[in-house]
């Protein structure tokens, strides 16, 4: 009895196989793009603090007290400033380079450093203005990393579109379409025209592969499209079809 299940089984898994393979014997698949550009109508500003001390609570002391001087000093831009977040980044020891054997000996020293992401309003100048007052209450640009990616953010502002809603769904709406073309082209050389769509899917949308880095660390920017021209933003999207061969 068993065998005969089995047997069943396998036979019905044939004709199931065939049944498929006989219907994507009439059907096409193509991908279809579209990309739109858009003001961006936002702006990210990376800086970092960074403090130690003889002990753990003086780092934390000292890394707290840079951090309210950096965030009081960059709120004087208000006509440029939306928001602040500040990100905790590593908490151990600082690293020092040892000129003498003698000074292996030493205690080490604490060190904290937080990421402050500054959002602003996307003009230029007032950026340079936000930058500038961070450096001169003692915020870093950058800080030493270990790891590096190919695709790592390395500037310390970039561009990005929070309201883009609309824009998305115009571009996918156009990959849609410019597949339905590509279909109906490659159709024609067989001589048969499209009927319904069997399959589709998403190759992507976002400006930038995630996750994004910034100076080898993870990236938390509120907006997916985002990019370094002051002036524009690509949103791209990517669509994969299927669709029926109609004869």
């Amino acid at each position: 009895m068993k065998r005969n299940t089995v047997r069943t089984i396998a036979i019905a898994s044939m004709l199931t196989a065939s049944a498929y393979a006989s219907e994507r014997d009439h059907t096409i698949s193509v991908s279809g793009k579209a990309e739109e550009t858009a003001k961006p109508d936002v702006a990210y500003v990376t800086v970092y603090a960074q403090a130690d001390g003889v002990l753990m609570v003086d780092a934390i002391k000292n890394e707290g007290k840079l951090v309210d001087e950096i965030t009081s000093a960059v709120k004087a831009e208000s006509n440029t400033v939306k928001r602040i977040k500040v990100i905790d980044v590593s908490l151990g020891e600082k690293k020092t380079e040892y000129w003498r054997s003698d000074q292996k000996q030493e205690s080490p020293r604490p060190q904290v450093v937080r990421r402050i992401l500054i959002t602003c309003k996307p003009t230029p100048a007032g950026i340079y203005e936000v930058i500038d007052k961070a450096i001169r209450a003692g915020a870093l640009m950058q800080i030493p990393s270990t790891t590096s990616y190919s695709d790592d953010i390395r500037s310390v502002v970039v561009y990005g579109l929070e309201q883009s809603t609309e824009v998305v769904e115009r571009v996918r709406k156009l990959a849609m379409d410019d597949a339905k073309t590509e279909a109906r082209k490659l159709a024609q050389l067989t001589g048969k025209s499209v009927g319904n769509v069997v399959t589709i899917g998403c190759l992507g949308n976002s400006s930038f592969n995630f996750p994004m880095r910034v100076m080898g660390r993870l990236a938390q920017y509120p907006a997916e499209h985002i990019g370094t021209n002051p002036e524009e933003i690509t949103i791209s999207h990517t669509v994969s079809v299927t669709f029926e061969l109609k004869d």
